[in-house]
Order: C-alpha cells, then structure tokens, then sequence
C-alpha cells in the first residue's frame, strides 16, 4: 500500500492472490478494517461511483519502514491513479523480470550520489523527467530491465495541449539514461498523442538523438 497513494480492496486482493493463491475478497476487507483500527491505515469512500480506497497513515509508513509524505488521495486524481495501479499490474503481467517501481517510491528517494544503486536510479528517474518542462516532474510508472535500462510509463487520460505534451515528451527524450517512454492512452486521445509523440521524436532525430516515444492504447479494466 505504501507504493501508492491510495488502492481498492479487489486491487489489495488481486495482488496478494496472484502471489499466494485465491482468497476471497471479504477477507482482505476484513485485514483493512483491522488495519484502521491499528491506525495503520486510513479509508474514505470519495465518489459515489467507486469503492472505498485506503490508504497508509504516517504510522503506517513508520511501521513498513517508509519515509516520506502519506499517500492520501485526491479526488481530481482518483480515477488515474486507480488506474496506474491498474497498468502497473498489467506491466508486471507482461513483463515479470522488470523491476516496476512508482511515482510514491521515486518521489521517496531523495537525490544521493552516496546512497545505493537502486536510489541513486531512481534520483536520476526525477530528475530527468523535470529536464525541459519548467520545474521537477514524476513519471506515472518505471520499469527497470537488468538494473539499468530504464522505460518511463506514463498514462494520459486527460487531454493536455499539444506543445505542452510534446515539450514533457522532449525532457524524456533527451534524458541520457532513460531508454524510452511508453505513453498509455485513452482511446479518445490516442490521436492527439501520436501526434505529439510523431513530434517529438522528430524532433529528436534532428538533434542527433534516436527516437524514443511510444504509444499505445489503453482501456480501462
């Protein structure tokens, strides 16, 4: 739970039964509601149409061994990251050798040229992204392959103009140690998505660089 800002029940469920077997939903449902009790986590349900999310609370983070700001979910934000989650299981579906780590695990990881391999990645994740977009930025998703080869994931379900996309892609784009960036959209911006990705991977072919943006549909589970 740590990883995110906030998950469902079934997301919990999903996650713990592909490891360990199938349990039936009341059961995790029962853990969350011993869990808030602890005051390990906090829950609210925040739109009439989706379920209850949870979240930890600072002492849950303390008792995990996290540092850091407590996940806490926005409303303005909810749908897209139920859904990150949602991507990530897939990616990790597809892809199970890759280390997938998130935007709570990146944004936790202050920049440390001391500090381990693993931190000093994902210092260098944060900070490429912000390269060229005004200020520092986090991608969605990154999945690592073989401890080097960094992929940024980032799924677009609210339209952005089309110089503003292009100039996030470009900071990608020209970030030395990211190796591509994988753009997951809705079906009703799959267009104007490609063609900022058709953009800025022009764009970096005339600066000498190879082309790294991909995208690709995605519909919500």
């Amino acid at each position: 739970m740590g990883r995110w800002r906030a998950v469902t029940a079934r997301q919990l469920a999903r996650e713990f039964n592909q490891r360990d077997g199938n349990r039936r939903l009341e059961i995790y449902e029962r853990r969350l509601r011993a869990l808030h009790e602890l005051g390990l986590v906090d829950h609210a349900r925040m739109l009439a149409d989706y379920p209850r999310v949870h979240w930890l609370t600072r002492e849950g983070l303390r008792t995990v061994d996290l540092t850091g700001s407590t996940g806490a979910p926005r409303i303005a934000e909810l749908e897209h990251d139920l859904s990150v989650i949602d991507l990530a299981h897939h990616l990790a579906e597809k892809q199970p050798s890759h280390l997938i780590m998130t935007e709570q695990e990146i944004r936790r990881t202050e920049p440390n040229p001391a500090a381990g391999p693993e931190a000093r990645l994902r210092s260098d994740i944060e900070m490429g992204a912000g390269r060229g977009t005004g200020g520092r930025a986090f991608p969605d998703l990154a999945s690592v392959v073989n401890g080097s080869d960094v992929w940024i994931h980032e799924l677009e379900r609210s339209r952005k103009s089309r110089p503003r996309l292009t100039r996030i892609m470009l900071s990608y784009a020209y970030a030395p140690h990211i190796t591509g960036v994988v753009y997951w959209a809705y079906p009703h911006l799959l267009e104007g998505v490609r063609a900022a990705a058709d953009e800025a991977n022009i764009s970096a072919e005339k600066a000498g660089r190879e082309p790294r943006i991909v995208v690709r549909p995605w519909e919500k589970p």
